[in-house]
């Protein structure tokens, strides 16, 4: 319910900035930050290195990189999987604003919400940002969200921080079907549709001329994989952050051990679940929704969000 409030109340509070005449100066502002700042941006799963990646590129000294910093997308994710306009707007009046406060030239954020609903409203907005693309295996990656009961569409947490199969872009399902898929499915069907993700806004990102890189969470722990991610980002390194790289190359980051279930040991048979799960795919509508009513709100405050 908390949750749900603070949504609304953001929406709110847009909406009385637009009506009051800011939406403007915002975009305004907006502009000076692209113009000023370059962007890197990641579309990754969550449970793939995300957190290390972040640790690790603010080594550098003319970047200023954090993991899921405040004004975080997740305040507002759920929502924005059907209201396009909630997104641009927490980009205007929060996330850009945040933003230009950093006084290093270039700002990246590995949050693994950016792809889950806030790609095309900065695009709309004129941003043009750099992006990675951190990938993890897949049944690894469904294994952890699993062991921390990040279970998309069931759990609470997973509700605020991951997709439900109803917000699908790609990998579709169709209605009724999530409810018959075990927690593991559910998890793998996650992980399948962050990577039909990665490949649609690949495809994004070729057309808007944007610059990409695709890396391995593999890749983080040696210092040829850190290279070649600055490199293709146009990142210099100096002997300076060379040293301070090569201190935390290979140290994990947000493993979230304690948080594990000591007790879930998984008795399914990988193979035939993910099986199951990859032919019940269907396509999906990609077309944006640009509003949403009263009644999205309600409905997640019932479901204790």
């Amino acid at each position: 319910m908390r949750n749900t409030l603070r949504a609304a109340s953001c929406d709110l509070s847009f909406k009385i900035a637009g009506l009051a005449g800011r939406r403007p100066a915002a975009i305004a502002a907006a502009q000076c930050v692209f113009g000023q700042k370059q962007l890197v941006f990641c579309v990754t799963n969550g449970r793939s290195g995300s957190k290390t990646l972040a640790r690790l590129l603010d080594c550098l000294q003319q970047v200023q990189s954090q993991h899921e910093p405040a004004p975080s997308f997740h305040l507002i994710m759920r929502w924005a999987q059907n209201n396009a306009v909630l997104a641009e707007n927490f980009w205007l009046y929060q996330k850009l604003p945040a933003i230009a406060e950093c006084h290093k030239p270039i700002y990246l954020e590995t949050s693994h919400l950016f792809a889950k609903g806030f790609i095309e409203p900065l695009l709309e907005l004129g941003g043009r940002p750099k992006i990675i693309f951190l990938n993890r295996d897949l049944r690894a990656t469904a294994m952890s969200m699993l062991m921390l009961n990040d279970i998309p569409g069931r759990t609470r947490r997973a509700l605020k921080w991951y997709l439900s199969p109803s917000d699908a872009l790609c990998a579709g399902l169709r209605p009724g079907q999530a409810e018959t898929f075990s927690d593991y499915q559910l998890c793998y069907w996650h992980a399948l549709e962050m990577q039909a993700r990665q490949n649609h806004y690949s495809d994004l990102a070729a057309r808007h001329g944007l610059t990409t890189v695709a890396a391995d969470v593999s890749g983080l722990n040696s210092m040829a994989g850190i290279e070649a991610i600055c490199a293709a980002l146009a990142i210099g390194i100096t002997a300076e952050d060379d040293a301070r790289l090569r201190k935390l190359v290979g140290i994990r980051e947000n493993t979230r051990e304690q948080e594990k279930t000591a007790a879930l040991v998984y008795t399914g048979d990988h193979d035939a679940e993910e099986e199951e799960l990859r032919s019940s795919i269907i396509e999906v509508d990609t077309g944006p929704k640009r509003g949403t009513g009263i009644d999205h709100y309600i409905s997640t405050a019932w479901r204790g969000l």
